[in-house]
This record gives structure tokens, sequence and C-alpha cells, in this order.
């Protein structure tokens, strides 16, 4: 055999040299001609292409491509995907101008020529051509091709894709070449090659991405998936022309570790009973199709049972990869469809979450949110989403949510802009204490559903700010999850720094389960510095006050409003606060109908008057807590239908004081008169009204001062005293003095001139109408 092998050899080897040499000797001339293409500017980071297509034969043979750098910048790393291929591509790591030589080569001959590559180390190249992955698909029609990723860098953008290199005797058709995403049609099986060409005014970016097409292989099953992947992988199309069957199966729990996991357009990933996926932190998922309806990409059960595989984890703390076009579906055995992890960030668009146990999709407290757009979530059996609150903002309001609740977990706010919380057809609940600080405000408009948590509250601090904007058919709601008085806390507002949270329209109902600061529980409650204006809003079913505002240095406008079904008083205010109040307010079924007033601070203004007005309701004013005294600084209006109640030996004393002139002017009408009176019937309850100033506006007509001129040991008592010292004075008309104690009216005979009085009434006196003391 070895003897016969030999001489057959022999004679090839002879043969082919004979030839090799006779073809070069009658072409003398070397037939080869290299053209390593135009120059091009490319970015650091990004593949650049080599085109060497240009580069001819004249003898009409294949040859041979080499692709080498010949300089670079220093310290830079250069590397050449496909050196050896027609097209390569080029991956420089720092700025500069990279030398490329392209060498030819046919038989003996060979021809080199150069390109200059510039890389730009632009952090966000405007113009940038991505043609994505290079893949394995099953043969069919209307294959991907998907530059999605790429930057168009503007309208005007010219998109063309080509077909580069195809199968010999092969045919390959581009639906729509001119758009971002298309498809192809291919006639056979082999490697198909496209180049994605971007062109914007003067500048131009290609990519390159080579299709390996398979013959049909529909008896296939599913290809397993049963370990970790630890090196980038692309999940392809497998089987195109069936696109309900399964194209992968993972079969246990599977972790991404260390590398990229990308899956193309149209491709199922089923998987069995209680397996999950799990995207560790030095990994990434990518999952893009805009192709939603004829190409998604599906992530479900062998079985479709809601509960029956674990889930999506994500762990990645790199750079956050699309999610778009994506379908989760019976996932929950670990109670979510997608879990986001602490420090994850996540993009996802145009997908849909549902038929899963537990929560849709579930973000830990510290997790990010890069965008969420587009998306819909529902037929999950807990709750379509749960989510940080300073991630709601992110959430877009073209998001569709069905079936439960939205859970607000970690509930800060401390971004220091505006957060917007969209209305969605279904409510949120919030499991966790809202606290909005650091300058951030939170808003709430038009139909937002807020359903506090127990024993949670919304606390507004450090200049934070409270924005809800229902309307009169739509308003906004915040009330408990559980639908009782004292299910949660209530708003807290201090420290507002200037700015002014704002309530419009809303219905805020349940709270006062326990003080949110201070003493008493409250649905509202003011701290030192708050600011808020609250117009046209129902407080409903509280277990304490409904408004409780007695701190300093307060900001406030309370209009319109209804206060009511409360276990305690509607208001419970400083007296500083009774004067933004308005006439228009009501209050109605309150544990205590009355307003609680404190007299702790003097009543003073600099620059124009204090004004109390009554309620429509005739609500009273009862002056209770630190101090019962109201003292008068500086100049003050009752109007009419003001109502006020003075605790026992307590007093109304009007004083000029540091600059300023006192006085206090009582405007009641003929069937609206101001009345001042003890909070029981006992006559002489309380001491009465001093007027320590002589100013022509101390003027009281149309009022009723009841229970005053409480008895004084050594000394008489009245239920209005003009003083001498300091001097008083008093115009007093059309009004009734009645159960006093001791006189209705007390002044000194020698200033009797500075009374003035007409049309009195007085009743149970036991002593003087009117006494001039000696």
């Amino acid at each position: 055999m070895k003897l016969t092998i030999r001489p057959i050899v022999f004679l090839l080897l002879s043969v082919f040299a004979f030839v090799a040499c006779e073809e070069e000797d009658k072409n003398p001339i070397n037939p080869l001609t290299a053209d390593a293409g135009d120059p091009e500017v490319g970015f650091v980071g990004f593949a650049t292409i080599l085109d060497g297509s240009l580069s001819t034969n004249s003898m009409g043979k294949p040859f041979a491509y080499q692709w080498e750098v010949n300089s670079k910048p220093t310290g830079s790393t250069a590397t050449i995907e496909n050196e050896n291929e027609v097209f390569a591509k080029l991956i420089g790591t720092l700025p500069g101008e990279y030398k490329i030589t392209l060498t030819i080569s046919y038989l003996n001959w060979e021809a080199k020529d150069q390109v200059i590559i510039k890389l730009s180390d632009d952090p966000e190249p405007n113009l940038l051509a991505v043609a994505g992955e290079d893949r394995t698909v099953e043969i069919g029609n209307s294959l991907a091709l998907n530059g999605a990723a790429s930057i168009l860098g503007g309208e005007q953008v010219q998109i063309l894709w080509e077909n580069v290199s195809k199968p010999e005797n092969s045919s390959v058709t581009i639906e729509n070449p001119t758009l971002i995403e298309t498809t192809f049609s291919p006639t056979k099986a082999g490697d198909y090659v496209f180049k994605l060409s971007l062109i914007l005014g003067e500048s131009t970016s290609q990519d390159l991405v080579k299709i390996t097409v398979l013959e049909n292989s529909s008896n296939q099953g599913p290809i397993l998936i049963n370990e970790d992947i630890l090196e980038d992988r692309t999940l392809t199309n497998v089987f195109v022309s069936e696109p309900e069957k399964l194209d992968y199966l993972v079969t246990s729990d599977v972790a991404v570790r260390g590398a990229k996991l990308t899956i193309e357009p149209g491709v199922r990933v089923g998987f069995e009973d209680g397996a999950g996926l799990m995207i560790a932190e030095n990994a990434s998922l990518k999952a893009y199709t805009m192709l939603t309806e004829t190409l998604p990409i599906i992530f479900q059960g062998k079985e479709a049972q809601k509960g029956y595989w674990d889930g999506i984890k994500i762990l990645s703390k790199n750079p956050p990869e699309y999610l778009v076009g994506i379908e989760v579906r019976d996932a929950g055995k670990l109670g979510y469809g997608i879990q986001v992890g602490s420090g994850a960030k996540l993009f996802l668009s145009n997908s849909t979450i549902h038929i899963n146990d537990g929560i849709g999709l579930d973000f830990q407290i510290n997790s990010q949110l890069a965008e969420f757009k587009n998306n819909q979530i529902k037929e999950n059996t807990i709750a379509p989403l749960q989510i940080p609150a300073s991630l709601m903002t992110y959430v877009s309001f073209d998001n569709q949510f069905q079936d439960g609740a939205i859970q607000i977990i970690e509930g800060k706010i401390l971004s220091g802009v505006d957060n917007f919380w969209p209305t969605f057809q279904v409510e949120y609940d919030v499991l966790d204490e809202l606290v909005i600080y650091n300058g951030s405000t939170l808003v709430l408009s038009t139909g937002a559903h807020l359903n506090m948590g127990n024993d949670q509250g919304i606390r507004v601090i450090s200049g934070g700010k409270l924005r809800i904007l229902g309307e009169e058919t739509a308003p906004v709601v915040i009330e408990g999850k559980t639908k009782a008085k004292g299910a949660w806390r209530g708003i807290y507002i201090t420290d507002s720094q200037g700015a002014v949270s704002s309530i419009m329209f809303a219905k805020i109902k349940h709270a006062g389960s326990t003080p949110i600061a201070g003493q008493d529980a409250a649905t509202i409650k003011l701290g030192n510095g708050a600011g808020l204006k609250v117009v046209k809003t129902i407080l409903d079913e509280g277990k304490g006050h409904g408004l409780e505002a007695a701190a300093t240095n307060l900001t406030i406008e309370f209009s319109q409003n209804i206060i009511q079904n409360h276990l305690k008083n509607p208001l419970s205010i400083s007296a500083q606060v009774v004067e933004h109040l308005d006439y228009y307010n009501k209050f109605e079924n309150n544990g205590e109908n009355e307003v609680l007033v404190d007299g702790f601070h003097p009543l003073a203004k600099d620059g124009g008057e204090i004004v109390w007005k009554g309620f429509q309701q005739r609500i009273p004013y009862v002056i209770k807590g630190l101090s019962k005294d109201l003292v008068i600084q500086s100049g003050m209006r009752l109007k009419e239908g003001v109502t006020i109640k003075m605790q026992p030996n307590s007093r109304i004393d009007v004083q000029d004081a540091n600059g300023r002139l006192g006085y206090l002017r009582i405007e009641g009408n003929e069937g609206n008169p101001v009345i001042i009176r003890g909070v029981g019937e006992e006559a002489g309850s309380w001491y009465g009204i001093t007027y320590s100033t002589n100013h022509a506006q101390n003027h009281i007509q149309y009022a009723e001062i009841f229970h005053a001129g409480r008895l004084l040991a050594n000394n008489f008592s009245a239920a209005i005293t003009v003083d001498n010292v300091p001097q008083g004075s008093l115009l007093i008309q059309n009004s009734r003095i009645a159960y006093s104690g001791q006189h209705g009216i007390a002044v000194a005979k020698q200033f009797i001139d500075l009374l003035r009085t007409s049309d009195l009434t007085f009743e149970g006196i036991p002593g003087s109408e009117i006494s001039a003391w000696e």
C-alpha cells in the first residue's frame, strides 16, 4: 500500500507546482490591487468597519485578506475582528490615529494598501451605526435586521441596509432597506453579512452583522439551557417559521455571571417548574425588539400556569441594557415576575408582564430606574408593581396597570426636584411613611388615589413641598388602606423654608391613628415654619383634629374646605392663624364642632390689621391652649358672625406695644352680631375686655358680650373696662351686655368723656350698667 501511494502523491505535487509556475510565468505583472477603503472616523470603544471590498484580482480568482495595525496612539490597545475577511472591525481603546494595512495575496503575489482611522473619545456620539449581534437563525421569511440600538443623530439621517456577502448561488431580499428595523428573506442556508450605513451631512457611520442561516429544523425541540452563562451569549430565533414553539428551555436555575446575555427578536424562552434566571452584579441582559406584534421576546413557563417558574432577578450593576418588547408570564414562584435588586438599574419599555403569581415587577430598596415607558402590567395576583417612592417619577404616564394597586415602599423623596406621580387606572398603596425633604416636591394630580398603610404618614420637611392638584369632578384621594377612622397618621408639614405646599380639590380621610408630632393626632398638622394652602378640600373621618396649626411662623391659607366626622375639633390653631380662615369653610358632625384657638402669642401685626372672620355656620372660636387669653397689640377687627368663647378666668386685653398702636374694632351687623361669651352659662366666668389704648378705631357695634366681669377681691369688675393707666377710649353702639359678675361697663370718672355709648341693652347686671370709678 505504501509503495502505491508515494508515487501518486509525488505526481500530484508535481502537477500542481507545474501549473502554478506556468500560470505565474504567463502573467509576469501582479494581477492584485489592494484597496483598504477611505479614511474613517470612529469612536473609542465602538467598532469601526474596515472595508476591503474594492480590492481586485484581474485574473478573476479568489484571494486572501490580512488586516493588521501598523501604528496606534501610545498606550492604546487595538483589536481587529475578522482580520482575514474582506470586512473587518477595528476597536481601539484611546483616541487618535490608527494606521491599518490591508494585504491581499494570491499564489506568490501580494498587494498592500493603508487606511487611517481616527477615533474620537466623545462619550455620546451623535451618529453611530449598530447593526446588532452576530447570530444564528433558522431559514424562513422575514428574518430580522435590527439597528434600533444605533444613534441616529436627527430626523435627516439616511439609513441603508446592504447585503455584502451571501452563500454561493443564493439570493437575498431586504424588505425595507431604508428602515432602521427591517427584515430579509434568504433563499438558502449559509452565512449572510449585512452592512448598515448611516449618513448625516458629511458624517458616515457603518456597522456589520453576520447572520448564519440554518436549514429548517422543525422537528427539533428547544435548545436546553441548564448551566450558568459565563461568556457572552446571544439567543437567536431558532424556529422562525413556528413562532409559538419554544426556542430555548431553561431546565434549572441559571445565572449570568461576568457576561452579557443578548436575546434577539422573536425568541421564546421557556422555563421548567421552579427554574429561574438571575443576572448577577457583573453581568447584563439585553432583550430588544420593536416588532412586538410579530417578533416579541417571550419568557414563559413550559406550562401556562401562574407561579410555574421563579422569575427574572436582575442584580446587575453594569450600565443598564435595553429591555424592550419583552413579555414575562407564568412566573412568580418566588413572588415576582421580574425583580430589580438593590443597586441594579432597569430600562424597560413597550413590554408586558402578566399572568404571574405575586407582584408583576418588584423594585427593591436602592434599585434604580433609567426608563419605564409604554408597558403593560396586569393579571398578577398581588400587585402590578412594587416600587420605592423616589422611583415613581420615572414611571411614564403611558404605562398601563391593572389588577391591584401600585405598592409604594421606602418612602424617602429627596431628589431636590419635582416628583410627579401619574394618575393610573389603579390606585397607590403606600406601605411606608412618605418623607418629602431636601427641597423635593411630590405632585399628585387629577384622580390620583393613595391608600395609606396602617399608622403610616406623610412628612413634608426641610424645604419639601406637597402639591395636590385635583379637580372638582376628579379629586385627589388620600385615605387609609383600612377604611376606618385612625387608620393612618396624617400629613405633617414643617420647616418649609419658604416653600408653600398646596392642596386643592382633595379628599383626605381616615387619619389620626397616633400623633405624627406633638400631643394630639390630626389629619393635617403644621409645625414651625410650615407653608400650606388648602382650597376646596374635604377632611373626613379623622380620629383626632382636622387641621392643627398652632406652631409659629406659619404661612397658611384655608378656604372653602369641609371638615367633617372627626372625633375632636375641626381646627386647633394659634390665634395668629385665625385671620387666614375663610368665611365659607364648613365644619360638620365633628366630636367638638368648635375651633380651638391658642392665645399664647400676642396678636400683633406690622403694616396692617388683623381681621377675624366668622363662619357661615357660626362655628365658634374657643380660646384655649397654652394661654386662654387674647392680648391684642396692634389693629384688629372682628367681623359679623364671629363667635368667641372664653375660658373661665380668661381676658381680652387691648394694648399698645413695641411701637404698635393697638385697637379692637368689633363690627357686627343688625342680623349677624359678633358674640363674645363664656364657654358655659355661668355669669361672671371670665374677666372681660379691657381697652388700654386711646385709639379712634376702638369701636364696638352690634355685639353681644356675655358672662364677663368676673369678681375681683378688693376691686371692681366689669364686662368691658376702659382703662385709665394707660388711658383707653371706646365707642360702643347697638350692643347687648348680659350676665356680668358685677358691672356692665367701667370707666374712670375723670375720663368719662372717652366712653361714648348709644343704643345699649343690659341684662342680668348685678352692679351698675355703666360704672364710673373715682
